[in-house]
Order: C-alpha cells, then structure tokens, then sequence
C-alpha cells in the first residue's frame, strides 16, 4: 500500500468533534515535528502510514491523514503567505470552463497577488502549457514566488515584476489573458495585442463601477461575445437530522467578465 513521500502536502482532519471544524496541512519532512494547541505531528510517524490513515498528535489527539488538496493547502498550510485577498476556488472553474483553459493553454496572468489562482494555473495547462504571471509589487511576487515553492508548484510559469498599465505584455499569440487588478480597463489593449483570434480576455472585477469603465474600453477594441457571469456557492449542512443551508457563508467574490478576441468588429 502506497505510504506518504517525504515533501508531501498532508491534511490532518481531527476525528473528533470542534466547533471550527479545524483542519492542518505540513509538508512532511524527516526530522521535523508541527506543533498545534492539539499537541505535536511527528512527520517521521506520518511518513510510516498510507494516505486514510489514522495518527496522533504526542497528547493522543486522533486525526485522518489524507493527500492534501491545493485549495486545503491556500486556506490550511500556515507557509502559505497571502499578500492579498485570493480568487475564491469557487471561481476557478467557472473561468477554467468558460475560458476553455486546458492541457497546453498558454496563459497571461495579470496581478500575481499570492500565487494561489496562478498555482490552479499552472496544475491546469498542464506538460504543455505555460504561465506568465506580471505583478507590478515587487514585495506581492515574492511572497508568490516563495508560496509556488512551497506548494511544489511545477515550474511551467514565470512571475515578472512590471506595472502592465504602463510597460506592456510581452507574450504574443496567447490563449488567454486573465486580469485580477484593480483598474482592468487600463490594460486592454496590451491584452488585445498579446492574444491570439478568437482568444479570450478575462478580468476579474469586484464591482459594478469598474464594469462600466472595463465595457467602454473593451467596445475601442474588435472584442465580442462578451459575457458578465456571477458564481454562487452556498454550503449545505452535511447532518441527516437536519439538512439544510449553513447559516454562516461568503456568498460574493467578484463579477467574472469574458470577452473574445477577432480580427475586425462589424458595426
């Protein structure tokens, strides 16, 4: 049966009952020990067992071991350093659908922030695809860079510190340029330019005042089919003796804009 691999990403689940339903992920590594308030994980014990197991802290807490997910790693690995608010996962496949990003996509990122959108990216286009990632704070693509590190993120991206407002994109004939920046509008022609016919342009926009001003810029350009989508996520209580929505939930991350690029537009 396989076992753990030293440089693996665990989640441990308690299998007892708390209230925060909370939740650890380590990166194993031999030697080492993770200490929480439940007690400590000693990482050698952990890389003796399969994933679905069952281990203990040093105080005889209880808790599944179990491969851990990149979104358990965003939310649960204590490394993982954010530099800013994240895209929610509940949105990432909406864009991967609606963008047809797939194996061997060549994809421009605009506004790095943490790395976690940037690392779903990377997992996504595959052997075949790569990733160029522009982030204008030289402090935010650091912390990325070192986020990417420690989620052993292949390394099928590059992070390029530069304002694109101002400097430009330097990739051409790219599938997709997806735009997670406060003023989305101020890039769009560099995103028409480095997009190959029938590419897809995507922002990432929190409100209804920077559609507007990202709509008007987009009709300057030959864009079409464009599209303004809302995801909505609500969690529902997993209790058979009452199932029912949590009463507690994050229902709004962002109005996600799609637009395709052709050669001319008729008017």
């Amino acid at each position: 049966m396989e076992k753990f691999q030293e440089g693996d990403l665990v989640v441990l689940i308690p299998t007892f009952k708390s209230k925060k339903k909370r939740k650890f992920v380590i990166k194993l590594k031999r030697g080492l020990k993770t200490h929480t308030h439940y007690g400590s994980f000693d990482h050698d014990y952990i890389l003796n067992v399969s994933p679905g197991d069952v281990v203990e802290t040093n105080t005889g807490f209880k808790f599944y071991a179990l491969k851990a997910t990149l979104v358990d790693a965003v939310f649960h690995f204590s490394e993982f350093k954010y530099a800013t608010q994240i895209i929610y996962p509940r949105d990432w496949g909406l864009i991967l659908s609606f963008a047809d990003i797939k194996n061997g996509s060549k994809v421009v990122e605009i506004g790095t922030g943490s790395g976690a959108f940037t690392a779903f990216l990377v997992f996504r286009v595959g052997e075949k695809g790569f990733v160029y990632s522009y982030e204008r704070d030289p402090e935010r693509a650091e912390t990325a860079r070192k986020n990417l590190e420690k989620l052993c993120v292949p390394k099928r991206y590059v992070i390029k510190v530069r304002d694109v407002a101002k400097d430009g994109i330097d990739e051409k004939n790219v599938d997709v340029v997806f735009a997670d920046i406060p003023e989305p509008w101020t890039i769009i022609s560099h995103a028409y330019n480095a997009l190959k016919p029938s590419g897809f342009f995507v922002a990432y926009i929190p409100t209804y005042n920077q559609i507007e001003k990202t709509l008007l810029e987009l009709e300057k350009f030959p864009f079409i089919d464009i599209r303004i989508i809302e995801g909505f996520v609500r969690d529902i209580q997993p209790k058979h003796y009452a199932i029912r929505p949590e009463l507690k939930g994050y229902y709004f991350s962002a109005y996600i804009l799609f637009a395709r690029k052709v050669l001319r537009k008729i008017q």
